[in-house]
């Protein structure tokens, strides 16, 4: 009785016979050999074994929801998500207002997760809201960052 492995690239299991190997569903493209082989091949192209794989039609094509994202050349991609602001909003956290930037990090957090689940209007609020307060917290941190310098300049040339 023929004895097969196959490998999942990494490791090698087996010996398994004909009926053991079925019950491991093994796809087309799993690596297989048995004693006699000079290298691991593809289970379809092993004639005994084209007869375990069951022939199904194609798996569907999800569709993935679309929207109207403008790119600097004026075409509109219909696959991408409106931009996130993630990045943007962190580093407003992080460098000019704290509470802003987190209202920008949470909507920025909901803007792919929106996009995919095929709320695209969800996504396009959710992306203009992160923009808002990434802004807001931005314009913030900047203008207490100036009065500081604004006040320490006045203190320093006063004396203080």
């Amino acid at each position: 009785m023929k004895k097969y492995y196959y490998t999942d690239g990494t490791n090698n299991y087996g010996p398994f016979s004909m009926e053991e190997l079925k019950e491991k569903n093994i796809s087309r493209d799993t690596l297989v050999w048995f004693q006699g082989l000079s290298e691991w091949k593809r289970a379809v192209d092993i004639a005994e074994l084209k007869g375990i794989f069951f022939y199904s039609p194609p798996p569907l094509k999800k569709e993935v929801a679309t929207t109207n994202v403008h790119i600097e050349d004026g075409s509109f991609n219909q696959n991408q998500p409106p931009k996130t602001w993630l990045l943007e909003s962190i580093l407003a956290t992080l460098f000019c207002c704290l509470p802003f930037g987190i209202a920008g990090i949470v909507n920025a957090a909901k803007v792919e997760s929106r996009f995919y689940a095929g709320d695209i209007e969800g996504a396009k609020r959710a992306s203009q809201e992160a923009g808002k307060w990434t802004k807001v917290s931005f314009w913030i941190g900047v203008i207490v960052g100036g009065l500081y310098v604004l006040v320490t300049v006045i203190s320093v040339a006063s004396g203080f």
